[in-house]
């Protein structure tokens, strides 16, 4: 018999460790796009979150036959200004895929303005602003029986995340849930794993506004929705946890459940969503193809803020 009891967790605020897929998506934009122009453009990417290192990507996009991801950019300036007080500007390390600029530090309602200038001859400009964290009230959970992803009944955990929506503005979410397990060894010694979860979306906020087509209703928008149901008031977001991660193995010891509650500036919340679009349907003879969302002028990519609220549910056996 399970006994679910909750722990508070502090940090756990690296936001790269959910960018690959959608780094991934930016590649394949890159290469869609140099099919209609044959020329390369300037991509860059930025997300800009309190308590969190600052770090940039620029980039060429690379030629249709190339394996490679991205074309580095040589002879780059950057500069980073927060509030419109006094910028930072580096010269970008081609070397690195995504360069640090420990200068930048950003809080809560900061307003972040990036300006690129490539070679003297291209420049680059975005805006965002970083939202405020909306904190998490609490997580709930049982186990249900329901029908999963295939459409098969299976035992899965119910989760209730809590959290009280802010009113008269457009406000933003992503809901990401990782199981950290431990181990024990043969040896006695304890071995951790952590792995981002696959979960059912079960409530309606992820049907959004947005949803224009039954065609859409399949496309998995990487746990972000919107407020347009739930304007201003206290709501529970409910998520279902598959099996496979709350069933005690032979060695497990325990598993918690780390839930992250984004909240996502404008730009990244649209910059997510068509480029999850684009990726669904990409092989589609049906779909008419759509542009993923920039706010870079003269450029690819995005700047976009967002802020963070983290909590545990500690599962023991």
């Amino acid at each position: 018999m399970k006994k679910v009891v909750k722990i508070p967790v502090q940090g756990f605020k690296n936001v790269f460790l959910c960018m690959g897929i959608l780094f991934l998506f930016s590649c394949e934009k890159s290469l869609d796009y140099q099919l209609e122009s044959q020329s390369a453009e300037a991509v860059t990417y930025a997300f800009p979150m309190p308590d969190s290192l600052f770090k940039i990507h620029v980039s060429y996009t690379t030629d249709i036959l190339s394996t490679d991801s991205y074309t580095a950019i040589d002879d780059v300036k950057i500069s980073v200004s927060v509030n419109g007080g006094e910028a930072v500007v580096k010269d970008y390390n081609a070397d690195d895929e995504w360069m640090e600029i420990s200068e930048v530090d950003v809080n809560e309602y900061d307003s972040v303005s990036v300006n690129i200038n490539v070679a003297d001859s291209l420049f680059l400009s975005a805006y965002t602003c970083v939202p405020e964290a909306i904190s998490i009230i609490s997580v709930d959970t049982a186990t249900v029986l329901e029908y999963n992803d295939d459409d098969e009944l299976e035992y899965m955990m119910r989760c209730k995340i809590k959290f009280n929506d802010l009113a008269e503005v457009s406000n933003y979410y992503q809901i990401r849930v990782d199981a950290f397990s431990v181990t024990q060894n043969d040896d006695g010694s304890e071995q951790t794993t952590l792995e981002t979860i696959d979960y059912t979306e079960d409530d309606k906020v992820f049907i959004s506004s947005d949803y224009e087509s039954v065609l859409l209703s399949d496309i998995d928008y990487l746990g972000t929705f919107d407020d347009y149901l739930i304007d201003g008031s206290e709501y529970e977001v409910s998520v279902l946890i598959p099996n496979e991660y709350i069933t005690q193995s032979n060695d497990s010891i325990q598993t918690h459940l780390i839930f992250y509650l984004y909240s996502l500036s404008s730009e990244y919340y649209f910059y997510v969503r068509s480029a999850c679009e684009q990726e669904a349907y990409r092989d589609d003879p049906l779909y008419e193809e759509s542009n993923v969302y920039t706010n870079v002028s003269n450029g690819l990519g995005v700047i976009g803020g967002l802020s963070l609220s983290v909590d545990t549910v500690s599962i023991r056996y």
